[in-house]
């Protein structure tokens, strides 16, 4: 009798090799997505990049896109609060924490689709 994917999900241990450099690749596109939010002064440059990078993420990791989402949003988070100089503009500062926060939210909706359009081709 064939075995259906569900089992073999079920089989492979949670930390595998797969999602460790997957872990990286979001490490890097938050490092991108910081340096769009930094240099955009429109919002559609960092939430263009956070929703294809999101759908990428729940692609790559339809079962475990979540942690990969939840890594991307702090990353993010802690990337601009720690490691970035605020604008001397206030409205410039307003132009980036709206895109920060957008682009946090857009990472985990667009990992939801991209899980969905996995299992959705997988069928």
């Amino acid at each position: 009798m064939p075995q259906s994917s569900e089992s073999s999900y079920a089989r492979e241990p949670f930390f595998n090799t797969r999602l460790i450099i997957n872990t990286l690749l979001v490490l890097a596109n938050s490092a991108l997505l910081l340096f769009v939010i930094k240099w955009a002064d429109v919002v559609h440059w960092p939430y263009f990049l956070a929703a294809v990078s999101a759908a990428i993420i729940g692609f790559l990791e339809p079962r475990k896109g979540w942690i990969l989402a939840v890594l991307q949003a702090v990353f993010l988070w802690v990337g601009y609060t720690f490691f970035t100089a605020a604008p001397e503009n206030g409205g410039k500062q307003e132009l980036e924490l709206f895109c920060l926060y957008g682009s946090i939210f857009l990472t985990f909706l667009g990992s939801f689709v991209g899980g969905i359009l996995k299992r959705a081709v997988g069928k």
